[in-house]
């Protein structure tokens, strides 16, 4: 009865990890990736806006801020999502930590949910990206106001290429993170039969 217990905690922290790893992976690449690149001075003042790190000099119309503070509002949840992921991470590799066979179930079953979950993201970037542009922004912002013609200054300061472009970078580091805690477990296996051998 206990080892039944003991086995059915087991498989709800698994659960519970491969569901933040993924999450807390992406993040941490979306937020690299953003960290490093290369903005053009309007692109660079607008993500300073939305990051809370200077005022908005540029010509928006009135529809436009509006929808910048919405996404700023979301940013800051995304922090609050990197954060909570980031300790549930934690906390659950250090519950584990003298359990190696476990501590390695976490890593493979976390890294491959992070691959495969992230392969099928890209998949969806590469050949449905308008579709699931417009899904994303129609479930984070209901109230529609994030419809701009092709002329307005923000579509033109973001166009859809910009998108494309900075969701395959962070995708791209995702997966290799998540191949990284799959290739611990290997590696580990790996030593361990260099040393019987």
């Amino acid at each position: 009865m206990h080892k039944t217990k003991h086995m059915n905690k087991d498989k709800i922290l698994l659960i519970i990890f491969c569901i933040f790893l993924p999450i807390l992976l992406l993040l941490t690449s979306y937020k690299v990736v953003v960290g490093l690149s290369d903005f053009t001075p309007n692109q660079q003042e607008t993500i300073d806006f939305l990051y809370q790190k200077g005022e908005l000099q540029l010509d928006y119309t009135a529809n436009e801020v509006s929808h910048l503070e919405d996404v700023q509002k979301i940013i800051q949840l995304y922090d609050y999502v990197f954060y909570l992921s980031l300790l549930i991470v934690t906390i659950l590799i250090t519950y584990y930590k003298r359990n190696k066979k476990q501590l390695l179930k976490l890593f493979k079953c976390g890294g491959i949910t992070a691959v495969g979950f992230t392969v099928i993201k890209t998949l969806f970037a590469l050949f449905g990206f308008n579709y699931a542009f417009e899904i994303f922004h129609e479930i984070l912002f209901p109230q529609g106001n994030w419809k701009f013609p092709a002329n307005s200054l923000l579509i033109k300061t973001f166009p859809l290429e910009f998108f494309i472009t900075l969701s395959l970078k962070i995708f791209f580091l995702a997966i290799v993170l998540g191949s990284i805690f799959i290739s611990v477990v290997f590696y580990y296996h790996y030593v361990r039969s260099s040393k019987r051998n």
